[in-house]
């Protein structure tokens, strides 16, 4: 099946509409959600919670659906996914304080957890091992596309129609037609499937997870720190129109995606990996310095390049050493290691940046995508087709 694979396949476009709409319904309610908060009477520091109940619940959670979704199928526990979250979007309308919203917000992040969980490992499952690199990156492009889009069509919605109901309905309605998209693809059914998946955390001890796990683990917390503090450093800087800093973050990210995983199929993924790595650490060390619009955009330009490849290179890196029986484990452990980069960067190094300044917290996140790379390059093999595990 997989030697006959297509960009134009049923499978493959049908995963990749799946995964817009799905990120459309999350980025439609991310910028929106801090009002909502302070609409149910709520303080910044509950604002806080409400976000971080989310991504905790999904990180801790997803790894075991990962390893269920191994064990009784990708598109059960995508559907599932998937269908939770639309579902639970009405409720937030008919709340009326913010503790209730704790517990809505951790209902949301397992839903989160299981349909990431099972569509890495069904994306992981459906490309043939001489293009999975390429097809990861291009399927990347989704969530990309979706996170470029949505968060101003959410924020439009809410200033037209003064309704946060009219928002989750919407909302709603794109995890609907997420969860039409994942009901058009086809169950795939590996050739180990019989194989009864090993324990969590026997993958998680595997140095070909692990390493790569702390490499995104790097690169995310650099992300979290730039994304979270860059709105107010700019201004600082006397960039205060700094909005051109996310539109070339996002053009490097869509045209990496695109060509950096087909240049990992043909070159090898640590090849790939290890320069991009080394782009996206340059690009933080010049935020203590940055002092024009010029450098702004060279800065955007190239954390969109370096993150952009990186992140599904790992991706595959993890695919190739891993087989086909504990994909979903694997890539459950790993991808979680993205949302506790965020949370450390934008919480640990912001304490940081409190204590001892901005330019400091940039250059200390730098050093730490530095540690990254160092890790990666002493514990990785160097690039051997052959002995990848899911050939």
């Amino acid at each position: 099946m997989n030697q006959e694979f297509r960009l134009t396949s049923r499978n493959f476009v049908c995963i990749c509409v799946a995964t817009f709409f799905y990120f459309g319904s999350f980025y439609l309610l991310l910028p929106i959600l801090p009002l909502y908060v302070e609409s149910l009477g709520g303080t910044p520091g509950q604002i806080g919670l409400v976000i971080g109940a989310f991504s905790f619940a999904a990180v801790v959670v997803r790894p075991h659906l990962g390893r269920l979704a191994d064990r009784h199928g990708r598109k059960r526990f995508m559907l599932l996914g998937v269908g939770c979250f639309a579902l639970l979007f009405p409720i937030y309308g008919l709340l009326q304080a913010v503790v209730p919203l704790y517990i809505l917000r951790i209902a949301h992040g397992f839903a989160h957890a299981s349909f990431l969980a099972a569509s890495a490992a069904y994306i992981a499952d459906l490309a043939p091992p001489a293009r999975r690199g390429e097809v990861i990156g291009i399927y990347g492009t989704a969530s990309v596309v979706a996170m470029a889009m949505f968060p101003a069509l959410g924020i439009d919605i809410i200033q037209y129609t003064r309704s946060f109901t009219v928002l989750f309905a919407c909302a709603a309605g794109a995890a609907g037609a997420a969860f039409l998209a994942v009901a058009a693809v086809g169950e795939i059914s590996s050739p180990d499937g019989g194989k009864r998946p090993v324990s969590l955390l026997t993958v998680s001890r595997r140095r070909a997870v692990l390493v790569p796990s702390l490499a995104l683990f790097a690169g995310a917390a650099a992300y979290g720190t730039v994304i979270t503090f860059l709105p107010v450093y700019a201004p600082q800087r006397g960039l205060a129109d700094f909005g051109i800093f996310f539109t070339v973050y996002a053009a490097g990210t869509l045209a990496s995606r695109i060509f950096a995983g087909k240049l990992s199929d043909r070159w090898g993924r640590r090849r790939v990996i290890l320069p991009f790595m080394a782009l996206l650490a340059a690009s933080v060390f010049l935020l203590p310095i940055l002092d024009s619009l010029v450098i702004l955009i060279l800065i955007g330009l190239g954390f969109g390049f370096g993150f952009g490849a990186f992140m599904p290179t790992l991706n595959a890196l993890v695919v190739d050493k891993t087989p086909p029986p504990e994909r979903g484990a694997a890539l459950g452990f790993f991808t979680s290691f993205m949302d506790v980069g965020i949370a450390s960067g934008s919480v640990l190094l912001g304490f940081v940046g409190e204590a001892q300044g901005f330019a400091t917290m940039f250059a200390l996140a730098g050093f730490v995508i530095v540690a990254g790379i160092t890790v990666f390059a002493i514990y990785t093999e160097k690039d051997n087709p052959n002995t990848e595990a899911g050939r």
